[in-house]
């Protein structure tokens, strides 16, 4: 049966989304995954999140997949140790080296490719795959054929995005918040850059600004580059029959009422496909189209929010 994981941005939204029917969530370790750390957890909220996941017969993994400074390699190992020791059953990763070292230390723990790593090809899988993942995360753009090629290829588990966001560039490739904005902090000791969620901090969306191609006249002007947000449907009984491993929804940053919502939409879309063979898609359809309003209102105003924070018009991310 497909995997439903889910986000948890807070021990709250472990438990509702759980409640809701998730087979698994995952959350960001402080300072060490693509969020803020306002929906990362601390060593406390991590192991109660542990504690809940199990009690649900669910799992727990945890995100791990910013690209680390030089010199972090034995901070990374404390923390590997730290969430080993309270059960984690999976670990996100986008960083080779770091995989490698999870793989010789934990060879029984479960590494996932993260969307960060931005795996396009059968070869480049099989990198990662080398280096111990298990699982990777298929970018938004990839064919259900180019997946499954990779599959057979590589024996890794596939993992694909139902609601997330499209990207002009490919998902993890996209270094242009970094130019609009970058601040770094020490985050217990943990370089934390605000501004490039490949090394940690926040996104501060500078593709939904107001862009205008100018040279010696303006061609275009108050528009914005690509970066539209999604719901899959129509296309899961297909990827269930063809064998995806995970479906994933995320959402850390959204309202726990939100996403307490949209998977238990998924949980009865995939019950019932399972049990019938087939699903009543239009069925559906209404209830996502009234979700998706209200993930869009939210998403709107993060944003406007994300905007004055990288304006210096606001500090709080």
């Amino acid at each position: 049966m497909v995997e439903l994981l889910a986000p948890g941005g807070s021990v709250e939204m472990v438990e509702a989304v759980f409640r809701a029917g998730a087979d698994s969530v995952y959350s960001g370790v402080k300072g060490w995954s693509r969020r803020s750390k306002k929906y990362e957890m601390g060593d406390e909220e991590l192991k109660k999140a542990v504690n809940i996941a199990h009690d649900y017969g669910g799992y727990l993994r945890a995100a791990v997949n910013a690209m680390p400074k030089a010199g972090e390699e034995r901070m990374f190992v404390e923390r590997l140790d730290f969430l080993y020791s309270i059960g984690i059953d999976a670990i996100i990763l986008n960083d080779i080296g770091l995989m490698r070292i999870t793989e010789e230390r934990y060879p029984d723990l479960k590494i996932v490719a993260s969307i960060g790593a931005s795996i396009l090809n059968k070869e480049e899988a099989l990198l990662y795959k080398e280096s111990g993942a298990d699982m990777f995360v298929a970018d938004c753009k990839m064919s259900i054929e180019e997946m499954m090629e990779i599959k057979a290829y590589t024996g890794m588990g596939v993992e694909v995005l139902i609601h997330a966001n499209t990207d002009f560039t490919y998902l993890g490739r996209c270094w242009m918040s970094s130019y609009k904005a970058l601040r770094y902090e020490d985050l217990d000791g943990k370089a934390y850059y605000i501004g490039s969620p490949n090394r940690g901090g926040v996104c501060f969306r500078p593709c939904l600004f107001d862009w205008r191609l100018s040279g010696e006249e303006i061609y275009a002007s108050h528009f914005q580059l690509p970066n539209d947000m999604f719901l899959l449907l129509d296309e899961i009984p297909e990827m269930i029959r063809r064998g995806v491993d995970c479906l994933k929804i995320q959402g850390r940053e959204y309202s726990i009422s939100l996403i307490h919502d949209l998977v238990g939409v998924y949980r009865r879309f995939i019950d019932e496909f399972a049990e019938r063979g087939e699903v009543d898609v239009e069925a559906y359809r209404g209830e996502l189209r009234e979700l998706a309003e209200k993930r869009d209102a939210e998403r709107l105003k993060r944003t406007l929010e994300l905007m004055k924070v990288a304006r210096g018009k606001a500090n709080e991310i």
